[in-house]
């Protein structure tokens, strides 16, 4: 069953990158954030820090792409991606297929960095699409700030079950169901939904779907309890 629903999400986020006429109208974006209002995302694991497992956020037929980026700060936990690279060999050509372990597809988007280049995800889907917890934990952190000085956003740090000394910042959000101290459960707790922010930012993973590329973005950072909420 794990490995189907891999598979499904594979087909999903193959078909967004290389179908060069845009899949993600209206109409299809209408469709996926109704069955984001109605389901809730497989419990698929997308990458690891330490022992730590960040699982899928958002309901599978919504993702576009998933792709890591470097974030230059000492405090942020390098991920290590499960599943296969799909931009770095002939495998990209022929699209993205399942790893020996059943994971899925992921790009990579600055190999020539000078620090780890998967020290960031970023989950592509259509902005509105409902955004899940990625770990179990408690919501230690809100904070409501304008990116690029004009676009409202908003940040939500997890602090994760059993894991003290890290916390999972998700950033790119709107519409925040979430509260500060909730108890949370990954692929269940709503946090909110993918926020739009198509005026301030070129996002860079939409090199690799067929729409502008909004996202969520996820870094799992050292947990310092002088940062306020």
């Amino acid at each position: 069953m794990f490995i189907l629903a891999a598979i499904a999400l594979t087909l999903i986020i193959v078909s967004s990158r290389d179908d060069p006429t845009p899949l993600l109208d209206e109409e299809t974006i209408a469709a996926s954030q109704e069955l984001a209002s109605t389901e809730t995302p497989l419990q698929v694991p997308l990458a690891a820090a330490g022992e730590l497992e960040l699982m899928l956020p958002v309901v599978g037929q919504s993702v576009t792409a998933i792709g890591y980026h470097p974030v230059e700060d000492d405090d942020v936990i390098s991920l290590k991606p499960e599943g296969k690279q799909v931009n770095a060999s002939v495998i990209s050509g022929i699209g993205q297929i399942l790893d020996d372990d059943g994971g899925i597809g992921y790009y990579v988007m600055d190999e020539d960095s000078k620090v780890s280049p998967t020290t960031s995800m970023d989950v592509g889907a259509p902005y509105g699409t409902f955004v899940y917890t990625p770990v179990d934990g408690t919501i230690v952190g809100i904070k409501t700030y304008e990116f690029a000085g004009k676009c409202p956003d908003t940040e939500v740090r997890i602090q994760p079950l059993n894991q003290s000394n890290m916390v999972v910042v998700m950033t790119h959000l709107g519409n925040i169901e979430a509260t500060l101290g909730q108890p949370v459960k990954a692929g269940v707790t709503r946090i909110g939904s993918i926020n739009k922010l198509d005026d301030c930012l070129t996002h860079k993973i939409s090199e690799f779907t067929s729409d502008s590329g909004n996202h969520v973005h996820i870094q799992v950072e050292l947990y310092r309890r002088d940062v306020v909420s």
